[in-house]
């Protein structure tokens, strides 16, 4: 009975024994198996047994029912890995060669996706990080061999491209900012290399000759199957050139640019043989300037990006927007002595070297407005006051100009900073020194047009096109301003009383001419009258005349008849006279001249030719008085005479 019950114990220790060493894997499953004795020791620094050895297996167990001695045999039941779609599979092996010096991952080896351990020790596999990622999917992986991290895929989201830097590779060459691309096809060396799928393909990127580093090409908006380990991905905005500029990229890529030995170069301005050198150097020094255009060689590229959007790598270009519309600048109150100014100079996209990324939804894509503000131009004027001048300047830079403004500058604002602002803040105190403060207010027209010809002639040196200048406000010093108001209103009141006056005598000259107007029909009745008088002495000047024309006339008629006729009696009284004489010659030779005479005499009187007997006879007294009645009478009888006459021509 003892004996019986001990067999039946020993039956059920061997039978616990023996299920013991049974085990069941899953289809979720796989086992690992791990010998604990009755097997050769592994080589030193061997983990993964692979020939039976004592230690882990390298061979797991697929989906079944096994049995192992347990006292030889351990079996672990670990779930497989699953990789979902949003992740890939990062491998690091435990067992393995070592990797070589100055290499980082191990390379990829047949080993069916690190499902068969034993095939990847045997291949040559190398012990840590592996190049090789696992991709979605489900695998039978001996995690005691292998050790998986999942990290998410590399997720470019719309605007934004992916820059990518190597972690391993080939070293970078010294002068080198930028990778090299990777081959695409074998060569004779490179007999390997192959297209390395964005960068999806780890051991093809190395196979063809890659670089560690910056690499040139970006990755485009998408889903990525890329090994964080072997690959840095960082998310960059696209690269935008808004309207009315244009971008200057400058190329990181290639080697580093030699520099010429040489003398230094003269400073401007130093004293040459006839004098100093004037400051009209060249714009653009050789080291200034270097523009190029293979887009693969270091410097600035010649031709400009047009407006747009562009899957620019910052690392490999840097873009300097030039705005090539209207660019004004001001010189206005409230501002500090530099520029303000809101528009970037350089296409710099926000980095997140996140993986995956998130979208940015901060991210900053107004465009200010190109204005550039300076303080006001302080400038003092000839007599000692002080103006506050506010100027506004319009300059325009041609595409076609752009990358030189780039090359000497470096950006707009230098431009304007350096060229621009200096130029017109001495143009105005210059002038502003050789003119009295009125005389400089008062001349801000010529004063427009002298700084803009100015800054159009020096601009056009450094390829920059001075469109236009205005000066908005001159501040005037307060005493000025009064002096200037107090003459002003002085002239204005000078004007008014001017206008006054000639209001006034404008005012004479139409109470005149209303006057005059009042008057006119007797002016005209009066002159009416006049023309009549005029008319009638007029016509009696011609009547006289005509009566002086015919009395001369007729007395010339007369005197011509009287002298024709005088002459003819005189004539006839002379024959007539000479037949007297004759008789009275005859008579007296016959009587004698006394009887003659006598004779004669007596004819007249009786003919009353002689007056024998007087007209008037006045008689004085006698004696004493005889004298003086003598000259009463004969003072009587003149005065008789004389009334005689007076009565005879008044009846007449």
């Amino acid at each position: 009975m003892d004996l019986f019950l001990i067999m039946i114990l020993v039956l059920l220790v061997l039978g616990a024994f023996a299920l013991l060493g049974f085990r069941l894997i899953g289809d979720d499953e796989v086992g690992i198996l791990y010998k604990k004795m009755l097997g050769r020791t592994m080589p030193q620094g061997q983990v993964v047994a692979r020939n039976g050895e004592v230690g882990v297996q390298a061979n797991i167990l697929m989906p079944g029912l096994y049995w192992r001695i347990p006292i030889i045999w351990k079996i672990a039941k670990e779930s497989v890995t699953e990789i979902t779609p949003t992740e890939v599979g990062i491998v690091e092996s435990i067992d393995g060669i070592s990797i070589p010096s100055g290499r980082l991952l191990g390379d990829e080896v047949p080993c069916n996706h690190f499902q068969d351990a034993k095939m990847f020790l045997d291949n040559g596999g190398m012990k840590g990080p592996q190049v090789s990622i696992l991709r979605p999917g489900t695998y039978r992986i001996n995690t005691y061999a292998f050790k998986i991290v999942k990290a998410k895929i590399t997720e470019i989201p719309p605007e934004k491209i992916g820059v990518v830097i190597a972690n391993d590779g080939l070293p970078l060459q010294s002068g080198y900012i930028v990778s090299p691309r990777p081959l695409d096809a074998p060569t004779a060396y490179y007999t390997k290399a192959r297209d390395n799928q964005y960068f999806q393909d780890g051991q093809a990127f190395l196979d063809s000759c890659g670089h560690r580093g910056p690499q040139l090409d970006t990755l485009q908006p998408g889903r990525y199957y890329i090994n964080p380990l072997l690959f840095k991905v960082g998310i960059y905005d696209v690269a935008e050139v808004p309207p009315g500029y244009v971008a200057i990229l400058r190329s990181n890529v290639g080697l580093d640019l030699e520099i010429k030995e040489g003398s230094p170069i003269p400073n401007v301005g130093a004293p040459g043989p006839a004098g100093p050198v004037a400051i009209n150097q060249p714009v653009h020094e050789e080291a200034e300037s270097l523009l190029i255009l293979d887009k693969n060689m270091r410097g600035i590229w010649k031709e400009p990006i047009a407006p747009g959007k562009y899957n620019l790598n910052p690392l490999a270009f840097t873009a300097y927007l030039v705005p090539t519309s209207a660019v004004t600048i001001d010189w206005a109150s409230g501002v500090n002595s530099r520029a303000q100014h809101e528009t970037p100079m350089v296409i710099d996209g926000k980095q997140t070297l996140i993986a995956p990324p998130e979208p940015d939804d901060e991210a900053d894509n107004d465009k200010a407005t190109e204005f550039f503000r300076f303080s006001q131009l302080r400038v003092t004027s000839v007599d000692g006051f002080q103006l506050d001048v506010d100027v506004r300047m319009i300059i325009r830079i041609r595409p076609q100009n752009a990358a030189f403004i780039i090359a000497r500058f470096g950006s707009v604002k230098n431009l304007i900073e350096q060229i621009v602002h200096p130029l017109i803040d001495s143009s105005f105190r210059n002038k502003a020194g050789e003119e009295k403060a009125i005389r400089f207010i008062q001349g801000r027209t010529e004063l427009q047009r002298m700084a803009l010809d100015k800054a159009q002639a020096e601009f056009a040196i450094y390829h920059v096109e001075a469109q236009n200048l205005l000066i908005a406000y001159i501040k005037v010093d307060q005493a000025l301003l009064d002096t200037q108001t107090k003459r002003e209103i002085a002239l204005q009141q000078q004007q008014q009383y001017e206008q006054e006056a000639m209001a006034q005598e404008k005012r004479i000259e139409v109470t005149s001419k209303a006057a005059n107007a009042d008057k006119q029909p007797e002016v005209v009745a009066a002159a009416l009258s006049i023309q009549i008088e005029e008319s009638k002495a007029n016509a009696k000047r011609q009547q006289a005349a005509g009566d002086r024309d015919y009395n001369k006339i007729t007395a010339d008629g007369e005197s011509y008849k009287i002298k024709t006729v005088a002459d003819g009696n005189a004539y006839a009284q002379r024959e007539v006279g000479k037949g007297v004489a004759d008789a009275y010659a005859a008579q007296a030779e016959v009587l004698g001249a006394n009887a003659t005479a006598t004779i004669k005499m007596m004819e007249e009187v009786a003919t009353g030719k002689v007056k024998i007997v007087p007209d008037i006879v006045v008689q004085s007294g006698d004696g004493d008085q005889g004298g003086a009645m003598g000259l009463f009478t004969t003072w009587m009888a003149q005065m008789v005479k004389e009334k005689s006459q007076t009565k005879q021509t008044t009846d007449k």
